[in-house]
């Protein structure tokens, strides 16, 4: 596994305690082409996907960006379709 990898695992891991923590049900995706990570489900039914993002921040400075700011990830079509969410966990 890469450094990568082991980040991204690491941080869907962190966002499935979290929710945990809350009081929520929640299921990871066996299927590593799914467009989302994470189904958690509140006491009340109301349901969410998310796709766990660990935040990263920019080394250098590109184009209206500082070094230093974070780097924001957008959602693909299907993402969308689906009312997919994008969850940041900070692993620093």
């Amino acid at each position: 596994m890469t450094i990568k990898t082991i980040k991204g695992v690491c941080s869907e891991l962190i966002a499935a305690k979290e929710f945990l923590n809350k009081g929520y049900y929640v299921a990871k995706s066996l299927d590593p082409q799914c467009p989302f990570d994470l189904i958690v489900v509140n006491k009340q039914g109301k349901t969410r996907l998310l796709d766990v993002k660990s935040v990263s921040y920019r080394k250098s400075q590109s184009y209206n960006c500082k070094p230093g700011d974070t780097i924001n990830r957008s959602i693909s079509k299907k993402q969308k379709s689906l009312g997919v969410e994008i969850y940041y966990v900070d692993g620093n």
